[in-house]
């Protein structure tokens, strides 16, 4: 597992600079469409890459207080929440984690759960009143595993560095959309102006940056997601290391799955990902465009470490 974890955390290295590129090839091919220029494609990577400083500065200096406002959570003592409380610190010591988490309650109905954090010293971790309500101790156990092992494994910090990536890539994309839709006039009389063969290699090179400008959003998008997948099956791996009961954690994904509404709890686009189980996306999407693989494999496989042997459902 720990060289699972290694090679995850190199990915995630190399996934991160690609999105950066990805990012300012973005910025370069807007700029590029807006001005027919080398200067105005330089000068829109410029543009995508202060973008993403702003967004990273803001995120680094206070994302995780945004990400928990945003799922309305509230901080909760030892006093307020004793079970969950010493639940967070039995699994901080068995994480090896050098701080003791925030705790976090959401009140809402159904059962979910999520960690945030840049660094283990800054850890917090959030569960809903539903969760408390609907779990047995060993169950809950499990699912705070699950999110404790995020953040050993760094998962947050990735999480907080691919989101602000692929958000900036997203806003990018939709300013130059706009910005060409009201101002393509200019970049028309730039082209009109050339001479036959350049004006052939001009039209060559708009179109080139128009699908970059386009797919880009869709590629970033699709990294992103399969990066997460891959992090949800590691997660469920150190959790089962934490506790030594793989079942308990099986039989709570088993009871959150089967009891999501997203309509009742607060959640947006940004922080679901984030959660055990992706609330606008319950079941466990097998799609490209799934957070999260299907519930039912991370099931499977947390019983076969338990040495429980598994039937496959009927199709």
């Amino acid at each position: 597992m720990w060289e699972a974890i290694s090679a995850n955390k190199r990915r995630s290295a190399l996934l991160i600079a690609t999105l950066a590129a990805l990012l300012a090839g973005m910025g370069m091919a807007i700029g590029f469409l807006m001005g027919g220029k080398p200067q105005t494609a330089y000068f829109g990577a410029f543009i995508g890459m202060c973008i993403w400083g702003v967004m990273l500065l803001v995120n680094m200096m206070g994302g995780e207080s945004v990400l928990l406002s945003s799922a309305n959570a509230r901080e909760v003592s030892h006093d307020e929440a004793p079970q969950l409380y010493n639940i967070v610190e039995e699994m901080r010591i068995a994480a090896s984690l050098p701080a003791m988490p925030r705790v976090f309650i959401i009140d809402a109905p159904v059962p979910n759960a999520f960690a945030v954090g840049l660094k283990p010293e800054r850890a917090c971790v959030a569960v809903t009143t539903g969760l408390l309500e609907r779990l047995s101790r060993d169950e809950l156990q499990g699912v705070i595993a699950h999110e404790l092992g995020h953040i050993s494994n760094r998962d947050t910090l990735f999480m907080t560095l691919a989101g602000v990536t692929l958000g900036a890539i997203v806003l990018l994309a939709d300013m130059g959309m706009r910005m060409l839709f009201w101002g393509g006039s200019g970049r028309r009389r730039s082209s009109s102006s050339s001479g036959k063969n350049g004006g052939a290699a001009m039209a060559v090179m708009m179109i080139a940056a128009l699908v970059l400008a386009i797919l880009a959003p869709l590629i970033a998008r699709l990294l992103y997601f399969a990066c997460s997948r891959q992090r949800e099956y590691l997660a469920d791996a150190s959790a089962a290391q934490y506790t030594r009961l793989p079942s308990a954690l099986a039989s709570a994904l088993q009871k959150i799955s089967t009891q999501q509404e997203a309509k009742k709890i607060p959640v947006n686009r940004v922080v679901s990902p984030m959660y055990i189980i992706n609330p606008l996306a319950a079941s466990g999407s097998t799609s490209v465009f799934g957070t999260h693989p299907p519930t039912q494999e991370r099931i499977q496989r947390l019983l076969e470490m338990q040495g429980i042997s598994v039937r496959p459902s009927p199709s």
